[in-house]
């Protein structure tokens, strides 16, 4: 049962971080480059949001 909530834990954690990630990238694109940069800033934030949840896996 442990293993069920750390890894339903982790897994929130990595939904929390691409969510996060992709809302402050595409904030962040808007503000220098609305339309494509809005698109770009959020894949990139949703790639470190994922790695950043991803890296609490290791832990």
């Amino acid at each position: 049962m442990d293993k069920v909530i750390e890894t339903a834990g982790k897994t929130a954690l990595t939904a929390a971080g691409v969510l996060i990630g992709g809302g402050v990238g595409a904030g962040l694109g808007t503000a220098i480059f609305p339309g494509a940069g809005t698109a770009v800033g959020y894949l990139l934030g949703v790639g470190y949001g994922t790695l950043s949840g991803l890296k609490a896996w290791k832990h």
